[in-house]
């Protein structure tokens, strides 16, 4: 009985210590099923969190992108305002009086700002700033979001903080400078609350080649239309006689052209072209290797393929160049209160004392411009048996005239009635015209009929280049052949040199006798030629030059800056233009 007691005691013990065990053990498998779930959440936990922080990066990023999108417009819609919107307002105005408000002195009625709001669309929204509101393009399917934004434009700031405001240099000239900011918020709308990025272009200074440029900034001109703002105008681009004239590799123009007709194209590679090209008709004519056709296109190849930096625009409207002054006009600034003699001569209207006029020829003449070894501008002119030597001093601001009778000196400047500058009316032909034009002088020389030059035509100051140019400099020359035609004569030296605006509104620009003799080189004119038909200057075989001169015309970029030759003829309307600062990037700043 003991024995079977203690077996009985000995089998509990066992029992206990088995179920202690499996108590230990789930004990144990408790715990790291616990931890093993507190692990996994934790583990799960950081995926989700990171997941959600890879989402708000990836969601920031995208509304950075937006916001970048919207500074983008806002560029593009400044350009547009500007370039666009506010040229052709302005292009409608004939008067000065229009503009002249903006920029006196009294800011209290209208200042520049007012001026965008008037021309350009702009809401004035405080004193001190005009703005104009962006929004959203289309966006990409799938893009939960979209930007907005605000062009705003602020006078810029001297060195002493006050306002810069618009200003008039001369007559019919207005300048408004101003200062950009943009702005854009780009909203991702795929969270609660929506992820905002806010950019901003800023005013400031960037470094470009070793210079420190202004950026933010840009000023708009307006001025009077003048006929001086082409490279190359014609009213029919073709000969007087109907005869096809070609551009050909001996043409290169700098500047801008047109013509109310059509282009003709010929050779590859053929003429070059720095500066937007435009025509009336939707087609161009092309060579075609002899076998002529009209395309409505900038090349023909592989036979003519011109070459155009800034593009060739076809079916543009006809433009009028209306003028706003007239030839009878030129004529009573150099006739001053003088009635118009009858008889032949060269004549510099006086009261005895002072000029009161220009200078006025009757007769075929000659003239050469020379400056003397004081520096003063000289004009030998020449008509029948009668020289005079007219002398100018700018400095004391007065007048030689020397001929074979002596000497005489008045008081003033043959600057015509309103003393734009030298005025010099030729009521028949110029026989013969060279010379160079004194530093300080800005000089019409115009013609009821013919105008040959037979030599050089140089200004005193200018930059040899390449390409020629007068950039800072002052002497200025128009030659204007009012019924006839601007012509270069069969001395002209080979290689001829042309400094100034060429005008010829019922005629051409041709050289003489283009048809015969051995190639002459180039005419380099720095300047610009309006006229009514398209004169030869050379003849050509394939791609040899035969006979005549190439062209080498260089604008004169000054003319886009408000320049142009004294009297020379302006147009009714007024056009517009920036000085390229909307083209210069900002300073980006990042607004959080």
């Amino acid at each position: 009985m003991l024995s079977l007691r203690k077996e009985r005691v000995s089998l509990n013990k066992k029992r206990r210590y088995s179920l202690n065990q499996k108590g230990v053990i789930l004990l144990i498998a408790t715990v790291v099923v616990a931890m093993l779930l507190v692990l996994t959440g934790v583990y799960f936990s950081g995926l989700i969190t990171e997941k959600g922080f890879a989402d708000r990066q990836r969601f920031i990023l995208q509304a950075t992108a937006l916001a970048e999108a919207g500074l983008s417009q806002g560029v593009v819609e400044l350009r547009k305002q500007i370039r666009t919107d506010l040229k052709l307002n302005v292009e409608i105005e004939k008067s000065s009086a229009v503009f002249e408000p903006y920029t006196d002195e009294d800011t209290a009625d209208k200042d520049s700002l007012d001026f965008l709001c008037d021309f350009a669309g702009f809401t004035r929204t405080s004193d001190e700033e005009v703005t104009l509101s962006i929004s959203s393009l289309p966006l990409e399917a799938g893009v939960s979001g979209g930007y907005t934004g605000n062009i705003i434009i602020r006078k810029p700031k001297d060195e002493f903080g006050d306002d810069i405001e618009a200003y008039s240099p001369m007559a019919n000239v207005f300048k408004f400078p101003y200062q950009f900011i943009i702005e854009a918020v780009g909203t991702v709308t795929k969270t609660t609350p929506p992820i905002q990025k806010l950019l901003r272009l800023v005013p400031g200074e960037v470094k470009i080649e070793d210079s420190d440029v202004r950026v933010g900034e840009f000023e708009i001109t307006v001025q009077r239309g003048n006929f001086a703002r082409y490279a190359l105008f014609t009213f029919h681009h073709r000969a007087p006689w109907g005869a096809t004239v070609w551009f050909t590799e001996r043409t290169n123009f700098t500047g801008p052209v047109h013509t109310n007709e059509r282009f003709s194209f010929a050779n590859n590679p053929g003429a070059h072209f720095t500066e937007e090209v435009t025509q009336h008709y939707t087609k161009a004519r092309f060579y075609n290797n002899g076998w002529s056709i009209l395309k409505d296109s900038e090349s023909n190849p592989p036979y003519d393929v011109p070459i155009f930096d800034s593009g060739f625009s076809r079916g543009v409207d006809e433009l009028n160049l209306e003028s706003a002054i007239t030839q009878a006009d030129l004529k009573t600034q150099a006739l001053g209160d003088m009635t118009e003699p009858e008889s032949n001569g060269i004549y510099v209207p006086n009261n005895g004392t002072s000029l009161t006029g220009g200078i006025y020829i009757r007769g075929n003449s000659t003239i050469e411009m020379q400056v003397d070894d004081d520096g003063n501008a000289v004009y030998t002119i020449t008509q029948g048996g009668d020289t005079k030597i007219i002398t100018l001093d700018y400095d004391s601001k007065q007048t030689t005239i020397q001929t074979a009778q002596g000497t005489d000196t008045y008081s003033g400047l043959p600057e015509g009635v309103d003393g734009e500058g030298v005025i010099i009316y030729a009521k028949d032909n110029i026989t013969n015209f060279s010379g160079i034009v004194q530093k300080d002088s800005q000089v019409t020389v115009s013609s009821e009929k013919d105008i040959i030059i037979n030599n050089h035509i140089h200004y005193q100051e200018y930059n040899e280049g390449p390409p020629v140019n007068a950039e800072g400099y002052t002497n200025l020359l128009g030659i204007i052949s009012w019924g006839g035609d601007v012509r270069i004569g069969t001395s002209a030296p080979d290689d001829l040199e042309i400094h100034g605006i060429v005008m010829a509104p019922d005629g051409v620009f041709t050289v003489d006798n283009f048809y015969s003799g051995s190639p002459r080189g180039e005419v380099t004119l720095l300047g610009g030629i309006i006229t009514d038909y398209y004169g030869p200057f050379g003849t050509f075989s394939g791609t040899t030059p035969i006979s005549g001169y190439g062209r080498n015309f260089v604008y004169d970029a000054r003319m886009l800056a408000g320049m142009a030759p004294p009297y020379f003829p302006v147009l009714t309307n007024f056009v517009s233009f920036d000085d390229g600062g909307l083209d210069r990037k900002p300073v980006w700043e990042d607004r959080g």
